[in-house]
């Protein structure tokens, strides 16, 4: 499906039906030093549990699939690692997507380089699978032992032919920059081994140290510095330089896609539409309504898998007023380098952004940081770096 093609399918799901589901698998061999998402050591019989309660909450016991508006725009399975799961559990998912999916939807699995073999990128492709998403985050095997990953670099480049032999040459890949010891040199290093690839998307983020993981521990405990800002600046601006020399175009904050590979997933995210979640940890927004599902793998099944199976027990659960919904849907949109097209925003809210957000969007074009013309508001090409402020005085004006 072409992207024009697809920004018109999206715009007719109702704000009650979802277009995109995620699903979460919360398994990993080994934590990254640097992780804060949920996940836990896999286990057979957990895994086990794991997806027949995935299967229940697909299934519509509490109305879920309901909400979806099928066949689905995207699915993505994240984690954790789904791979994890190995090939029969991973089928077992796999084939219960298939009344919910047709040849043009977008499907995701992310993987680790280190745990995918020509068995799994077989099965992948078999259950109609078309995009992979690989995190690589570096070419430099001393940068991912300071990350706490478990593969090298060559298994990236393994793992790639695996895909590729498998029918899938929808590839992307994930680098991580501001690593401590990381220096500009090693960084172009793994942007152009990276590039080098056949792959389709690269998505390069900074790295943050999240509280609670074992990288912000050792901040004070190891000796372990975080990189100069100036130098992450410079990693970012050069990965934007080296990706557009390769042909991949900069569509958002961070993320670099070949023609017609944007990850349409994503994209459902930064246009604010709607999606569903399913497994613990994953979140969803229908109907203005956001949640998320307990990060506890026990209880989360337990719940699904109980008799009388009860109700999954929520994180958090949160009503969106209208002027919130304007104001995400704003600061999401800024993250695409298009940025937001006023047209389209007034005809979805009933109002102009600049209108809306005059304070702040006034604020940062007169600083060079906005660029304001009377079809679109977008971030200036230098200000994408520290865009994190600009959107965040968005969301306070709301």
């Amino acid at each position: 499906m072409s992207e024009s093609n697809f920004k018109e399918k999206q715009s007719q799901v109702s704000p009650q039906r979802a277009g995109a589901l995620y699903i979460h698998v919360p398994f990993c061999l080994a934590k990254c030093h640097y992780c804060d998402f949920f996940s836990v050591p896999f286990d057979p019989e957990l895994g086990r549990r794991f997806v027949r309660a995935v299967l229940a909450e697909l299934s519509g016991n509490f109305g879920n699939k309901d909400l979806l508006a099928t066949p689905l725009n995207s699915v993505f399975i994240g984690g954790g690692t789904p791979t994890m799961l190995g090939a029969e559990l991973l089928e077992t998912v796999l084939k219960a997507l298939t009344p919910l999916i047709d040849r043009s939807t977008e499907f995701t699995v992310e993987a680790n380089p280190g745990v995918l073999d020509s068995q799994l990128g077989q099965l992948l492709a078999e259950n109609g699978v078309n995009r992979v998403n690989l995190g690589a985050q570096s070419f430099q095997a001393s940068e991912l032992q300071v990350l706490g990953r478990i593969h090298t670099p060559s298994q990236v480049r393994e793992a790639l032919g695996v895909l590729v032999a498998s029918g899938i040459r929808n590839v992307g890949l994930d680098l991580m920059y501001g690593i401590p010891t990381q220096s500009l040199s090693s960084w172009r290093s793994s942007l152009n081994e990276a590039l080098d690839l056949p792959i389709r998307h690269l998505s390069c983020y900074a790295l943050s140290f999240e509280p609670g993981t074992d990288l912000y521990r050792d901040l004070s405990t190891a000796g372990v510095c975080e990189m100069h800002p100036e130098l992450q600046r410079e990693c970012y601006y050069t990965a934007i330089d080296i990706a557009g020399q390769a042909g991949l175009q900069h569509y958002e904050i961070s993320n670099f896609a070949r023609q017609d590979s944007r990850c349409r997933h994503n994209l459902t995210y930064w246009r604010n539409r709607p999606y569903l979640g399913i497994g613990p940890a994953a979140s969803s927004y229908i109907g203005g309504v956001r949640r998320t599902n307990i990060r506890d793998i026990q209880a989360y099944t337990d719940a699904l898998l109980g008799r009388p199976a009860s109700k999954i027990p929520l994180e958090s659960s949160e009503r969106l007023g209208h002027r919130a919904v304007m104001a995400e849907t704003l600061m999401l949109g800024l993250r695409l380098i298009e940025g937001v097209d006023r047209h389209q925003f007034a005809r979805r809210f009933g109002e102009d952004p600049l209108k809306g957000f005059e304070r702040s969007i006034r604020r940062y074009e007169q600083l060079a940081a906005l660029v304001v013309t009377p079809s679109d508001i977008r971030l200036a090409s230098e200000s994408l770096f520290v865009s994190d402020t600009i959107l965040a005085e968005i969301l306070a004006e709301a």
